[in-house]
């Protein structure tokens, strides 16, 4: 990464995923803007500690250490489905404190004041919870179908859905916050519809959605980035 360091991306992974999802983003990202992915329980270098059931406690584990990384630069919370609602929460814990995010970006999720179409997951059977984990993609059937990873994996899993599936909030960003919803045309687990009311949850608030499916970052990286870089350049 060439030239001084202007700003700070801090990137929250979606249920079931650690940091290193985003790891071919730091070489996509315009320069001076460093990648910081978050790494939370249950996984990846925090495998040995118990998942989180919370966006709230998660929140509350989260925001110091953010604000502490962002070392007085300006920086922007990315969060992709459950990370989406964590990348939300941080936004209300760190917006009045001395280091507020210049920007919140919230990807691939249903706002946390609208109710879900679709059942919890995270009540389902082992076998429901499979074929709906097959269904919404993102892990690769063999893995799917491999009892050892399941076991390892499904606790986390679970815990992240119960995470996101009861997280619920109507309290909305400040002004100084800015709020960017994006959506996957194609998403059956956040529809364009249910997108478009992150409106209802800020003043500065912008929508855009993007062709694929829920996991349209991971495909259309290229334009989410120019997004959020454009972003990360203008505070």
């Amino acid at each position: 990464m060439g030239g001084p360091l202007g700003a700070r991306l801090f990137c929250l992974p979606h249920g079931g995923a650690d940091g290193s999802v985003f790891g071919s983003w730091h070489s996509m990202v315009s320069p001076g803007i460093e990648v910081v992915p978050v790494q939370l329980p249950g996984r990846g270098i925090r495998m040995t500690e118990s998942p989180e059931t919370s966006i709230v406690r998660l929140g509350e584990r989260l925001a110091g250490p953010i604000a502490d990384r962002a070392d007085g630069l300006p920086y922007v919370l990315f969060g992709h489905s459950m990370g989406a609602l964590l990348a939300y929460e941080l936004g209300l814990a760190l917006q009045d404190g001395p280091r507020p995010p210049a920007a919140v970006v919230v990807s691939g999720s249903v706002p946390p004041h609208v109710s879900r179409s679709t059942p919890a997951m995270h009540l389902l059977p082992d076998e429901e919870f499979r074929s709906c984990l097959g269904a919404l993609g993102g892990i690769p059937p063999e893995l799917l179908a491999e009892e050892e990873w399941l076991e390892l994996f499904l606790p986390v899993l679970r815990a992240d859905f119960e995470a996101a599936e009861t997280y619920r909030t109507r309290n909305t960003l400040s002004p100084g916050v800015r709020l960017i919803a994006l959506g996957g045309a194609d998403d059956p687990a956040a529809p364009p519809a249910e997108v478009e009311r992150w409106r209802e949850l800020g003043t500065d608030v912008t929508v855009r959605i993007f062709a694929g499916d829920h996991f349209f970052p991971f495909e259309s990286t290229d334009q989410v980035l120019a997004l959020v870089s454009a972003l990360c350049r203008a505070r």
